[in-house]
């Protein structure tokens, strides 16, 4: 279902709408997909992205929306739409990757954000704002821990995401953040 040749028209929409320029491509996490054919290269590994699917499904539904003011108001997966009876195997496949990659060098988050357009925050002990799309903020909090408490790691969402995308378009979304970090850490690695 989620081709090019199926949802490519609606993606297109996007040009010039809800944060993107009018510019024949879209950039958003490291990300540039072509309008025309709808191929995604990797700004962050120099090579063409090859598990397109949920990205197509993420713009698709993020097309259909109307640009709303962002609330600032902070919210957690499990007040979304299902989100509680999902939280547990969410955080397993968002927070957790997270965590794992950043837990031993959490200032590292801060650079890897900024990679993919991120900026710093104060909460926690370290902290993100990152538009994984142009209208739509992700807030990654990461604590150290300490001598009994391990260190742990909460995404938060601004309470109109619900405008943009439904639960499980917010689950992808949420995965290729995490996962964008994951890569934008090797390049910051790779450096050294």
């Amino acid at each position: 279902m989620w081709k090019w040749e199926n949802c490519g028209e609606k993606i297109r929409t996007l040009r010039g709408r809800l944060g993107f320029p009018d510019e024949p491509v879209l950039r958003f996490l490291g990300l540039k997909l072509s309008l025309e054919d709808g191929r995604i290269y990797d700004e962050i590994r120099q090579k063409y992205y090859r598990y397109v699917e949920p990205i197509y499904c993420i713009l698709s539904g993020y097309a259909d929306a109307s640009p709303v003011e962002e609330s600032g108001q902070l919210i957690s997966f499990s007040k979304l739409p299902g989100g509680a009876q999902y939280y547990s195997v969410f955080m397993q496949r968002t927070a957790k990757p997270i965590e794992k990659t950043f837990c031993t060098q959490p200032r590292l988050l801060i650079e890897s954000a900024r990679l993919i357009g991120g900026k710093q925050l104060s909460y926690g002990d370290y902290s993100v704002k990152i538009y994984s799309l142009p209208l739509v903020p992700i807030v990654i909090v990461l604590w150290e821990g300490e001598e009994d408490l391990p260190p742990s790691v909460n995404i938060l969402y601004d309470s109109t995401i619900t405008n943009y995308l439904t639960t499980e378009q917010t689950v992808l979304l949420s995965e290729l953040t995490s996962l964008r970090l994951k890569h934008a850490l090797k390049k910051i690695r790779s450096r050294t």
